[in-house]
C-alpha cells in the first residue's frame, strides 16, 4: 500500500510540476545583457522624449475618424482599406493609430462589431504606432524636425495593396522628409523614412520607430497565457506583462536603475505588444543594428507603455538623401500567416509570437496535427477528435501493457496476501518477498499508471494549445455549440440553456457541458471493463479520477 501511496503522489507532483513551470517558466526566456560600454556612450541613441498624455473627453472612434470614413476630401486622416484591414492614418504626426480585423469580430452577436486593433489619441484606451526622427541631445545644429504634432501631406487618400501612399514635409532649412508606406492583403505594413537633404550643412539625425499604448488593455490573466511586451531580439524570447514595464521601465527612475532589458541593443529580431489572438510589432531589417528601448509613464491614473527601437545616427551631407526601412505587423497570429513572413521574409522565429509555452515540444506538434486534421474533414471539433484518436493509437501498445500488468498483478492478490499475513510486522523483509514476487511473475505494480502518467502532460499541451491559438477563433462544431474557443453554453448550473443566467466566474468550474459529462462517463464505464486495481488505495484513487477529469 505504502508504494501505491507514493505512486500517486508522484502523479499529483507531475501535475503540480507542470503547473509551476507554466507559472514561473512560460518560456525559455533569456535576456541579453547589456554592454557597459553602451550605458556610458553619449552617441546612443533612444526613442526617450518628452510627451503628453492627453487628458481629454474620451470619444470613440467613430466621432475621432468619421470624416476620413466619409471620404472627405482634405480630410486630417488616409483611409486603410485591405482584404483583411480597414483603417486610417493621421495626417496630424503622420501616425499609424485606426486598424480594424474585418475578418474577426468580437463575438457572434449578429451586430457585433469588428475586432478593434489600434485606437487614435482622444478615445478610451489609444494604442497606435509613431515614427519620426531624432538629433543627438549635443547636436548644436538645431534641425527643425516633425514630431507627432506635424501636419503631413499625402500623395493619395487611400492606402490599399495596389496603392502605397507618401507622406511629405519640408522644414525651412530645406530639408524634406517623406515616409512611403505599403500594405500587403494580410497585417504586414512596409514604412520607408526618406530624408532629403537640400540645405547647405550636413546633418546628423537618427531614425525611431515606437508602439504606444495608453492604459492597461482588459487581460484574461490567466497562468497559461502571456498577454503584454513580447520581442525576439538576438534570437531570444522576451515576455514582460505591463506590471514588470510599470516596475522596472519607469521613466521616472535614473537610466542606471533600469533594468537590462529596458534598454538593449540586437541585430534585426522584432517588438511590440502581444494580447491573446493579436500581434502589433516592429520588424526592422533583420542584419541591422539597432538600441531597444522598453519605457513606462505615469500622469495622474493614466499609464503609458511603449516599445521600439531608434536607428544609429546618419551623416547626411547637402544635396543628398537617405532611406532608412522597416515593417509593421498589426493583425492576427494566424500561424500560417506568421509562417509566411517568417520564411518569405525572413523574419527569425515569427511564429513564437504565439504563446506556445514551455511545452513547445509538445503544443507546436499537436498543433500542426490538429490542423492537418482540419484540412481533411473541415471542422475543428472532428480534428480534435481524430487527434485524440490518434494519441489512443499512439499510447495503446503502453495501455495493452498497463491491461497486462494489471491482470497479473489481480492474479498475484492471494499470493500477495499470504506474504502481507506472513510478514505483517517486517516491512523489510515483505518488500523483499513481494519484489522477488513480481520479478518471478514479470508483474509491475506501476505499469498500470505509466498511460496516466505520459496522458496528463499531452493533455495540458492540448488545452494549452487550443487555448492560445486563433484558429478555432469562432469556429462552430455541430449542436449548440456555435464557438469552439468559448465554454460551452449548455451547463449543468444554467440548466443546459433552459434557464438565462450570467454565471459568475467564481462558478464556472462547476458549469460543465453535456461533452464533458460524458466524457465522464465513459471514462467511468471504461474503467469498469478493466480489471479492477488490486490495492483497496488505488481503486478508489481511479473511481475518483472520471470525475478530477470531468471538471477539468
Amino acid at each position: 500500500m505504502g508504494e501505491q501511496k507514493n505512486l500517486f503522489l508522484a502523479i499529483i507532483l507531475s501535475i503540480g510540476i507542470i503547473v509551476v513551470f507554466q507559472i514561473f517558466f512560460p518560456q525559455q526566456t533569456m535576456i541579453i545583457q547589456e554592454d557597459e560600454s553602451i550605458q556610458k556612450s553619449e552617441t546612443i541613441t533612444s526613442i526617450d522624449q518628452a510627451q503628453e498624455i492627453e487628458t481629454t473627453k474620451i470619444k470613440t472612434r467613430d466621432e475621432i475618424v468619421k470624416d476620413s470614413e466619409l471620404g472627405i476630401k482634405n480630410s486630417e486622416r488616409i483611409s486603410i482599406e485591405s482584404s483583411s484591414l480597414i483603417g486610417s492614418i493621421n495626417l496630424e504626426g503622420g501616425i499609424i493609430d485606426d486598424l480594424i480585423l474585418i475578418k474577426y469580430k468580437e463575438s457572434l452577436d449578429e451586430n457585433s462589431k469588428n475586432i478593434q486593433l489600434l485606437s487614435p489619441s482622444g478615445t478610451k484606451n489609444p494604442y497606435y504606432l509613431e515614427i519620426g526622427w531624432k538629433e543627438l541631445s549635443n547636436n548644436s545644429n538645431n534641425i527643425d524636425l516633425p514630431d507627432h504634432k506635424t501636419k503631413w501631406l499625402s500623395s493619395s487618400n487611400l492606402l490599399s495593396p495596389n496603392n502605397p501612399v507618401t507622406l511629405s514635409w519640408t522644414n525651412d532649412q530645406m530639408i524634406t522628409f517623406n515616409t512611403h508606406i505599403s500594405v500587403d492583403n494580410d497585417y504586414m505594413f512596409l514604412i520607408r523614412q526618406e530624408v532629403i537633404n537640400n540645405s547647405s550643412e550636413k546633418i546628423d539625425i537618427f531614425p525611431y520607430r515606437f508602439i504606444k499604448r495608453i492604459n492597461k488593455p482588459d487581460t484574461i490573466n490567466f497562468f497559461i497565457l502571456h498577454e503584454g511586451l513580447i520581442s525576439m531580439t538576438n534570437d531570444e524570447l522576451l515576455e514582460k506583462d505591463y506590471d514588470d514595464l510599470m516596475d522596472d521601465c519607469s521613466s521616472a527612475n535614473s537610466i542606471k536603475s533600469k533594468s537590462d532589458y529596458c534598454n538593449n541593443k540586437s541585430i534585426g529580431g522584432w517588438l511590440g505588444f502581444t494580447d491573446k489572438y493579436w500581434l502589433t510589432t516592429l520588424i526592422p531589417g533583420q542584419s541591422e543594428e539597432i538600441n531597444i528601448n522598453y519605457r513606462h509613464n505615469k500622469k495622474d491614473d493614466t499609464n503609458d507603455y511603449r516599445a521600439g527601437y531608434a536607428g544609429n545616427v546618419i551623416t547626411i551631407n547637402p544635396n543628398n538623401s537617405i532611406n532608412y526601412s522597416g515593417k509593421l505587423f498589426a493583425g492576427a497570429k494566424v500561424v500560417r500567416i506568421l509562417n509566411k513572413y517568417k520564411e518569405e521574409q525572413n523574419i527569425v522565429r515569427f511564429n513564437d509570437s504565439v504563446d506556445w509555452g514551455w511545452f513547445s515540444f509538445l503544443t507546436k506538434p499537436i498543433f500542426y496535427a490538429i490542423n492537418w486534421f482540419y484540412l481533411k474533414v473541415g471542422n475543428f471539433g472532428l480534428a480534435i477528435i481524430g487527434f485524440t484518436i490518434l494519441m489512443r493509437i499512439f499510447l495503446f501498445p503502453l495501455a495493452q501493457a498497463s491491461f497486462k500488468s494489471m491482470a497479473k498483478m489481480k492474479k498475484l492478490q492471494p499470493e500477495m496476501q499470504r506474504l502481507k499475513e506472513l510478514h505483517g510486522n517486517d516491512k523489510s523483509k515483505m518488500q523483499q518477498e513481494l519484489m522477488g514476487l513480481y520479478k518471478k511473475e514479470g508483474a509491475n505494480p506501476v505499469a498500470g499508471c505509466l498511460p496516466i502518467l505520459l496522458q496528463i502532460p499531452i493533455f495540458f499541451a492540448l488545452y494549452k494549445t487550443l487555448f492560445v491559438t486563433i484558429e478555432m477563433y469562432h469556429a462552430p462544431f455541430y449542436g449548440w455549440i456555435h464557438d469552439l474557443s468559448a465554454p460551452d453554453p449548455a451547463g449543468i448550473l444554467i440548466l443546459f440553456g433552459l434557464v438565462k443566467w450570467n454565471v459568475p466566474a467564481i462558478l464556472s468550474i462547476v458549469n460543465i457541458g453535456v461533452l464533458p459529462i460524458i466524457m465522464g462517463l465513459t471514462m467511468y464505464i471504461q474503467q469498469k471493463l478493466n480489471p479492477a486495481p488490486t490495492d483497496p488505495v488505488q481503486a478508489k484513487i481511479f473511481t475518483f479520477l472520471p470525475i478530477v477529469f470531468t471538471f477539468i
